[in-house]
């Protein structure tokens, strides 16, 4: 009788914990898994390779939906999941009767996800790292879900380089992921990676980043930032703001204030990094310049960056450090006058106004937007060609009459200005 209810009880667990106590192929993983994945332990990069963690690899393995992912072994402690095809993340991904208490990281980057569903993620309270790269996320009007990341109660690092759709302008995007952000309380995330995702701007909704008291790392670079434009007073606990290779020319007097005044209280310290931005050298940079040399806020390697523009036009291609020189270029032509004028203004503290200052958000089309129209345009002008190639006969007879009628009634009248009588001298 004992050993009769100790089988029914293995035979139970086997079907309750199908990713404890499922049957496993060649790779180690649940035969689910379909011999396309590897499991076991191996170093991690995602903690810079320090230990052996348990780690479930399912990358480039042409997977269509997440149904093996119930089957998942709840001593997984790395998940990654890459290089499918999974449009739309269901409910519940990981099933509801396996507890993932060892579960630290999830990659599911470069899957071509559009849709994550409300109730998608569940036993994921001990996670702390979630990358969601190169996908195609929509996260507006109909397709916004505040509470997507609830229950990751011990986010660390969120991970979203190039995740949003191209279709989706970030503007529109950005102000969902404020929502998100507060909704899902993620409270003890520390790192937000957004880089790539063509950001114009933050100003629209500049406290998105409030919403994550324990941030300490902002990666923005890769984008198409004019300025600093977004609070960080309120991120007491930030170290490092990345916004190298954007297109900042310089950055606005609101801008270094803000800066500056994040230090004032404290003697905490902040690193900024800019590298690779199309900086400009000229009267409208002296501010910034001043600022690079006095401010305590840690501008990594200002010294390097390169003039992309500049006036003395020999202040191109400089390193900041290397100017000493700032003027006005002539706003009335190169007349010595004009240009005297300029560097006198200079001078006296008037500056030209400074067209990157407040810049407003280009509500541009898309590039996926642009892709389709060609092709339908490209698409469109075959098929009249084939069109007019397999009706050329009939074409013809059309056109034709109309073509002689044409010829005709331009040659009647060159002959009838040919007849007209000329006016003799005599």
């Amino acid at each position: 009788m004992v050993v009769a209810r100790v089988a029914a009880f293995a035979v139970v667990c086997c079907v309750i914990w199908p990713g404890s106590w499922g049957e496993t192929d060649h790779t180690r993983c649940p035969v689910s898994f379909l011999g396309r994945c590897s499991c076991g332990m191996g170093f991690s990069r995602y903690d810079t390779f320090k230990e052996k963690k348990y780690t479930v690899n399912c990358t480039n393995t042409g997977f269509t939906n997440v149904t093996l992912l119930q089957d998942l072994p709840d001593r997984t402690e790395v998940l990654i999941f890459t290089g499918n095809t999974i449009p739309i993340l269901p409910f519940n991904v990981f099933s509801n009767m396996v507890y993932l208490d060892f579960l630290e990281t999830i990659d599911m980057s470069n899957n071509h996800i559009k849709f994550i569903q409300g109730r998608t993620f569940h036993k994921v309270y001990n996670v702390k790292n979630l990358i969601l790269s190169h996908n195609n996320l929509e996260i507006t009007d109909d397709k916004e879900r505040p509470r997507v990341f609830s229950n990751f109660e011990n986010l660390e690092r969120l991970v979203l380089t190039n995740a949003f759709s191209e279709d989706s302008n970030s503007s529109d995007y950005l102000l969902s992921l404020e929502d998100i952000f507060y909704e899902s309380e993620l409270v003890y995330l520390k790192i937000l990676h957004l880089e790539q995702n063509e950001i114009w701007t933050i100003g629209d909704n500049p406290k998105i980043f409030c919403q994550l008291p324990a941030l300490e790392q902002l990666h923005l670079g890769q984008n198409r930032l004019f300025d600093f434009d977004f609070r960080i007073d309120c991120l007491h606990s930030l170290l490092y703001i990345d916004l190298e290779m954007n297109i900042i020319p310089r950055l606005s007097d609101d801008a270094m204030t803000r800066l500056d005044s994040v230090l004032e209280p404290t003697n905490k310290s902040l690193q900024i990094k800019m590298t690779e931005n199309p900086f400009s050298c000229d009267c409208r940079s002296k501010n910034f310049v001043h600022w690079l040399n006095t401010t305590k806020v840690k501008v990594m390697e200002w010294e390097q960056y390169t003039c992309l523009d500049g006036y003395p036009e020999n202040n191109i291609g400089k390193h900041l450090g290397e100017v000493h020189e700032l003027k006005c270029p002539s706003v009335h032509g190169n007349s010595v006058k004009a240009r005297s004028e300029n560097i006198a203004n200079y001078d006296s503290g008037i500056y030209p106004p400074d067209d990157h200052a407040n810049h407003p958000h280009y509500h541009g089309y898309s590039s996926g937007t642009i892709g389709a129209l060609s092709f339908f345009l490209v698409f469109t002008s075959s098929l009249l060609l084939a069109v007019a190639y397999f009706h050329r006969k009939n074409l013809q007879n059309i056109v034709l009459p109309y073509w002689d009628f044409i010829t005709r009634k331009i040659g009647y009248t060159g002959l009838s200005n040919d007849e007209a009588p000329h006016e003799v001298n005599v």
